[in-house]
């Protein structure tokens, strides 16, 4: 079942979904929505199904609109993750994963709690310096890092499609660089993540703590 949530930080409240298992249980997920989207249709309202199906608490909240984006601070961005987490613990989870997607995988890499315990990428927004193939675009518009810059070392699955305009290469190096790093390449599936989503579901699920 899925209800209405409210995500308060300071004096901003956020409209949320939680998905909840069938029995109590202390794991947790976040979903992070990218840039162009809200975090409530299509592959996230379908894995939030399916994930509290296995028995996790699922939340997301809409703490950004298309075009608030420019107007957000890094400290912004940390309180609003911090906050988000921090539901979840009260709501009686103790082991938490976040699936952050295309620029939220950027702010999760940058910003992640202590209190994460695992993190899925879906096509995350960053070229790592070096990689090979990337159209031109692509280096105008997403932010170029090196894995190294990211104190991020819990188990990392990413999930990126070969149709991306963010290559394979690209979320290769970036696996590779992280402590606890691994990819996962989705044949024909480009950044919506809508062709083959039951594949992207299952890699995730997958990954997630028992």
């Amino acid at each position: 079942m899925s209800k209405d949530v409210t995500l308060t930080v300071g004096d901003n409240a956020y409209p949320g979904r939680l998905n909840t298992p069938e029995e109590p249980s202390d794991r947790g997920v976040l979903l992070v929505p990218g840039a162009g989207h809200g975090p409530f249709g299509d592959v996230f309202l379908r894995f939030s199904r399916a994930a509290a199906t296995q028995g996790n608490y699922v939340a997301r909240f809409e703490t950004w609109l298309p075009g608030d984006l420019e107007h957000k601070s890094d400290a912004e961005f940390r309180r609003e993750l911090a906050a988000s987490v921090d539901f979840l613990v009260e709501q009686g989870c103790s082991t938490i994963t976040v699936v952050a997607k295309s620029l939220g995988g950027k702010v999760a890499l940058e910003h992640l709690p202590e209190a994460v315990d695992r993190l899925v990428l879906w096509a995350p927004a960053v070229l790592v310096e070096g990689s090979e193939n990337v159209p031109d675009e692509a280096w105008e518009h997403v932010s170029t890092v090196t894995p190294e810059e990211f104190d991020v070392d819990i188990p990392t699955r990413i999930l990126q499609g070969d149709d991306d305009n963010i290559p394979v290469d690209s979320a290769d190096r970036l696996a590779a660089g992280l402590t606890n790093g691994e990819l996962v390449v989705l044949p024909d599936e480009n950044h919506s993540l809508l062709r083959d989503y039951e594949h992207v579901i299952e890699e995730t699920i997958e990954f997630l703590p028992e």
